[in-house]
């Protein structure tokens, strides 16, 4: 059955046309074009990367004059695993880890180009990893190893770029000293990042933090 208003309309008459002039411009509403991160990711990634630069700056000078490779690194990791997971359970989307340590390895340029390659170098690695085989960071397995790979990652990049800046600080170590500290970065890291996930988890629930979709 036909309803009133097609019952009044002639047969056969064109279709309403859309109103023109200044007043339709009114009528469409404008569509804002969505960035992939949004002001809040933002400052939140500078947040974590800010806590990392105060472990680091913590850690570092009691563990660096040592000389013992990976020890720093590895108190290092325990912390630093800790905020990374927050962060990367937070934002949750690909490229999440290398916002946060991108922020954090461009505050490192200002203290040695050393600190921001490595720093860069292990957001990357981690990065393109869980890229490939989590496609971003939901769940509880992804989170982890994006902040124990990344991690690890800073270790050798360090090495590499010690040697080549500074090649005599670390000479005459036998290989499989460098074993042992990652196997020590490891667990460190390991250790940090499940007791950032479990403290995420609790945020989350008291409706503290608030998880990306």
């Amino acid at each position: 059955m036909r309803d009133a208003t097609a019952l009044t309309e002639p047969a056969g008459s064109p279709p309403a046309a859309a109103p023109s002039g200044p007043g339709a411009l009114s009528a469409v509403k404008p569509t804002s074009r969505k960035t992939y991160w949004e002001t809040r990711e933002y400052v939140f990634a500078a947040m974590i990367a800010a806590a990392l630069l105060v472990v680091a700056s913590v850690v570092i000078p009691f563990t660096l004059p040592l000389r013992i490779p990976g020890l720093a690194n590895a108190v290092n990791g325990l912390f630093g695993s800790f905020f990374v997971v927050i962060g990367l359970a937070r934002l949750r989307r690909p490229g999440s880890l290398i916002l946060i340590t991108g922020i954090y390895s461009l505050i490192c340029l200002m203290v040695s180009p050393i600190i921001f390659g490595f720093v860069l170098c292990g957001g990357l690695f981690g990065e393109v990893v869980c890229s490939l085989l989590f496609r971003g960071y939901r769940g509880k397995i992804a989170p982890v190893a994006g902040a124990v790979l990344y991690e690890m990652g800073m270790f050798p990049a360090a090495m590499l770029l010690s040697f080549f800046f500074l090649p005599d600080r670390y000479s005459g170590i036998a290989w499989w000293v460098f074993i042992v500290a990652e196997a020590a970065i490891f667990c460190t890291s390991l250790a940090g990042a499940m007791a950032g996930l479990k403290v995420a988890k609790e945020l989350s629930m008291a409706g503290k933090l608030r998880l990306e979709k």
